[in-house]
């Protein structure tokens, strides 16, 4: 669906919740020349993003996929570093979309007509500290994300907090695209689906062994810069596959779920 016809898409979360919908690609969400933009800042290191893993520069880290920012199950138990970086994160978000519609505003807007209206939250810890909003994925040249299905991030102790306020059971990944790779670089999704049986017991576990879907039907996304996607990646099995040529791949993205107090969403990274 083109962005400029998001009113269609009226209540389409609720056909998540009742699983009669995987996924959605809304497109031109930004102009391919406004993220052409965003990317060369980004290669910049302009604004100074936190990156992880640690590397000592911006260009060190690029010859490795990495983060600007830091997710939920990569960050210590405190969540001291994490809510710090969470901080800085916002700040330098907005100054990367300084000219255009900002990216958080313009998610927060997606959502809500996806949801019929309803109010859409950053969540705050119980000491009054944002969560991520987002973070900005670089897969270089080889770089791919392995076999997993995010339900099992439920499984991580950092997730303690958050499985109180919201249902992160059948959370919705999304990502948009700021920068697609000459070859390779696409969202696999699956047709198997993820059950508790799969996990064992409540142990996190990164990714999952590729036999699992080996003869699970499947297709091959590769949205273009300033496409949207959302999926029900906590309950579908889905990877990265490798990216090739000189291009990175850039996406900017995090998670969805439904508020417990059911009239809010939540989106974190």
């Amino acid at each position: 669906m083109d962005y400029s016809q998001l009113g269609t898409l009226e209540h389409c979360l609720d056909e998540f919740t009742r699983r009669t919908l995987d996924g959605v690609v809304i497109r031109q969400v930004y102009s391919p020349e406004y993220m052409q933009e965003i990317s060369s800042r980004i290669e910049r290191h302009e604004p100074p993003f936190y990156i992880f893993p640690n590397m000592a520069t911006a260009a060190e880290a690029r010859k490795n996929k990495h983060l600007y920012g830091i997710t939920l199950v990569a960050a210590g138990r405190d969540l001291n570093e994490y809510f710090r970086v969470a901080a800085g994160f916002r700040s330098h978000c907005h100054e990367l979309f300084q000219d255009g519609a900002d990216y958080e505003e313009r998610m927060r807007q997606i959502f809500s007509v996806l949801g019929g209206g309803r109010a859409v939250v950053l969540p705050r810890n119980p000491d009054g500290q944002d969560y991520m909003p987002a973070t900005v994925r670089i897969l270089p040249a080889g770089a791919a994300i392995d076999l997993h299905c995010d339900n099992n991030l439920s499984h991580h102790p950092t997730y303690a907090h958050l499985k109180t306020v919201c249902d992160v059971g059948n959370q919705l990944s999304f990502f948009l695209t700021l920068n697609a790779p000459g070859g390779g670089g696409e969202l696999v999704v699956y047709e198997r689906r993820w059950s508790d049986r799969d996990d064992v017991g409540n142990e996190y576990v990164v990714s999952k062994d590729a036999s699992m879907v080996e003869d699970s039907e499947w297709i091959a996304l590769k949205p273009q810069p300033g496409d949207l996607i959302l999926f029900a990646g906590g309950r579908i099995y889905h990877r990265v596959a490798p990216t090739e040529g000189n291009r990175p791949r850039y996406t900017l993205g995090g998670f969805l779920a439904n508020a417990h107090e059911g009239k809010s969403l939540y989106y974190w990274s």
